[in-house]
């Protein structure tokens, strides 16, 4: 079936992504030092700036780069945790609809072993 062999496809670039970010990841980041670099020497040809200043500007960047990033980051953090709250009323959804299908008799008998199990293990802390 051509699905199956798509979905098996699918996983097995996945798998080859994981393992290959990190040297992506790094090569990438050589690269921005490399591009960093250059930023320099333009900005000191162009702008007729001393060495000094032109780092400056490029450290400048290069900061603004990584709060850029920091913010990406925590805005997907946002996103996951607001993914798993919906997810979360999903679920909960679902079994309402689930009891609300279920015989009447097994609800009861399953929350009458919930009251077992309860007193079994002894009173709230208060």
């Amino acid at each position: 079936m051509a699905d199956s062999r798509l979905q098996r496809a699918y996983d097995s670039a996945r798998r080859w992504l994981r393992e290959e970010l990190p040297v992506a990841e790094e090569q990438a980041a050589e690269s921005l030092l490399h591009v960093m670099g250059k930023i320099r020497e333009y900005l000191i040809a162009a702008e007729e700036l001393t060495r000094d200043e032109a780092q400056l500007v490029a450290e400048t960047l290069r900061y603004d780069l990584r709060e850029a990033a920091h913010h990406w980051h925590d805005l997907k953090l946002e996103y996951v945790d607001w993914a798993k709250f919906d997810v979360e009323r999903i679920e909960a959804a679902v079994l309402e609809k689930l009891k609300a299908a279920a015989d009447p008799t097994w609800v009861e008998l399953a929350r009458f072993q919930g009251g077992r199990e309860r007193l079994k293990d002894g009173p709230a802390p208060e």
